[in-house]
This record gives structure tokens, sequence and C-alpha cells, in this order.
């Protein structure tokens, strides 16, 4: 094996390392702490993959972002009280059967497309300068409206936790 495999197979050890605990976690925080593992996996691959601005956007929105409206959603729930109804070991069995089923089919009908292509698939001839030039370009609402969206949903979820405990 040389170098690059090695990082590979490190890389998605780490990646599925994380998935496992985010799955099979008994407790919120250690799932929640297993999913960013997850995603920081990830983002090593598309390193690996020489895409460095998927990369960075893979660590700036799902790790940076996502995670921390995950934390606040679990800081707001608060502890669980009610445990909801357990499912049944059937019940399980047949939702993962079809899941699984699904992720099959689709991950084949994605492999039949590139080999039907001749196993060429074309890459995209777009550098990062050219991403961030449409950003700032063409795409500048877009971007701050969503920046303000995180914004808003940070303060709603501040604003429920003051009101949820009697405070205003």
């Amino acid at each position: 094996m040389n170098f690059a495999e090695i990082v590979f197979v490190l890389i998605m050890f780490i990646t599925l390392t994380g998935a496992l605990m985010a799955v099979l976690s008994g407790s919120i925080i250690y799932a929640m702490i297993g999913l960013v593992t997850t995603m920081f996996g990830i983002a090593g691959l598309y390193i690996y993959l020489n895409a460095p601005f998927l990369a960075m956007m893979q660590i700036l929105i799902y790790v940076g972002a996502i995670s921390i409206l995950i934390t606040f959603a679990i800081m707001l729930v608060g502890p669980l009280y009610k445990r909801p109804k357990e499912w049944t070991t059937l019940t399980k069995f047949f939702v993962s059967l079809i899941v699984s089923l699904f992720s099959f089919f689709v991950l084949l009908k994605i492999i039949m497309r590139a080999f039907l292509s001749g196993g060429r698939i074309d890459a995209f001839a777009i550098s990062t300068k050219d991403i961030g030039r449409a950003f700032f370009d063409k795409l500048t609402l877009p971007f701050e409206l969503i920046s303000l969206l995180i914004v808003v949903s940070i303060i709603g979820a501040i604003m429920l936790t003051l009101f949820s405990k009697g405070e205003k």
C-alpha cells in the first residue's frame, strides 16, 4: 500500500467510526459528536479527491452551521422525560430493509449509467475561482439570504428557550 491508500483508509475509518457512533449511540450527545466526526471525514474525502472548495463548504456549512443548529435543537428539547414508543425489532428490520434496498438500487443505477457511458464520466470544467466569482457577481442576494436565515433561526431558538423558561 502506498501513502495515498493509507490516507484514504484512515479517512474512511474516521468517517465510518463517526457514522457508527451516530447511529448506534444511546446518547443524543454522543450521536451528535459522531455526526460531526462523520462530517469531518467527508470533508477529508473531498480533500483527498482534490476538491478543496467542497471540503471547505462541508466544514463551513455542515460542521459549522448545521451542527450548531442541531445542537441548539438538542438544547431546546432538554431532557427526554417522556420517551417515545420504542419500535419493535420486526419494524426496525423492515424499515432498514426498505432503506437498504432503495439505496442499493439508486447506487446500482448510478454505476450502470457510468459503465454504459464507457466508464468515462466527464469532469466539471469549473475552478474554485469561477465559483467564487459566481457567488460575488450573480448569487449575492441568495448567499446573503441564507446567512440571514441562519441568524434568524439561531435567534428564534434562543427566544423559544427563553419563553419556555418563563423569562422575557
